[in-house]
């Protein structure tokens, strides 16, 4: 549960992907926490880039959101907060909706991400994890992986849902960022291409689909319980090469 007094809010997060133009809550974007005088304002969201980690984790008044690639079992607390960069971006809220309106939704998903993270590993666990929140219990996952010397390296993942959904997900490292979903389902048909959704012409109003709101992480962000956490533990440990369901 949150804190009754909340003194300010630590927003980490890749800057490039923050969308100032669609966010609502009061913010300032920061290069350095060091930047913070005084007292902070309790409806001030502080937006910094990843690299201010150990900074935020060491404050003592404000409450800390952060990537769940960023995440340390030590650091679970009432005072941080997680959320997951893909359930932040519009086009993956809109799909969750469509599907958690569906009575009992079955059907094929599809998902490629290509993407230049370090932190890779721990975005695949944590969005292994949306998915399963999406389409339930997992009931068999199967990983194969390229030569992690080879480049690109590649790693896809099949998995199969209690309730007869099946999906392919597949992950690249590169040096573009770029998200396709397809969804066949009984009722709806979902298509997403991030690269068909980039504008032609680009400006300071035009922004990569692959964007998201301060609104977005604060309403999506969450303390990880016990249960969650361990859930999250076991995809980690399926993708650095444990035992498969």
């Amino acid at each position: 549960m949150r804190r009754a007094e909340i003194i300010g809010n630590i927003i980490l997060s890749d800057l490039e992907k923050i969308n100032t133009h669609s966010t609502l809550a009061n913010l300032t974007i920061l290069k350095s926490l060091d930047e913070i005088s005084g007292s902070s304002n309790e409806n001030t969201n502080y937006v910094v880039a990843t690299t201010e980690y150990a900074k935020a984790i060491a404050s003592k008044k404000e409450n800390i959101y952060l990537p769940y690639s960023l995440l340390m079992e030590k650091h679970r607390n009432d005072q941080v907060f997680v959320y997951f960069e893909l359930e932040a971006f519009p086009f993956f809220h809109s799909f969750s909706q469509i599907i958690k309106n569906e009575p009992q939704p079955k059907g094929v998903f599809r998902f490629r991400r290509t993407s230049s993270k370090e932190s890779l590993q721990s975005l695949m666990a944590g969005e292994l994890y949306m998915f399963s929140s999406l389409f339930g219990e997992l009931k068999d996952i199967h990983i194969n992986k390229t030569d992690s010397s080879k480049v690109p390296r590649h790693m896809i993942i099949m998995l199969h849902f209690e309730n007869g959904t099946m999906a392919h997900i597949e992950y690249t490292v590169g040096n573009q960022e770029k998200i396709e979903l397809e969804w066949s389902g009984i009722k709806s048909i979902v298509e997403f291409d991030s690269d068909q959704m980039k504008p032609i012409t680009p400006n300071d109003k035009t922004k990569s689909p692959l964007t998201y709101s301060v609104d977005a992480i604060l309403s999506s962000a969450r303390v990880l319980d016990e249960k969650v956490f361990l859930q999250l533990d076991d995809f980690q440990k399926l993708l650095d090469g444990g035992a498969q369901k």
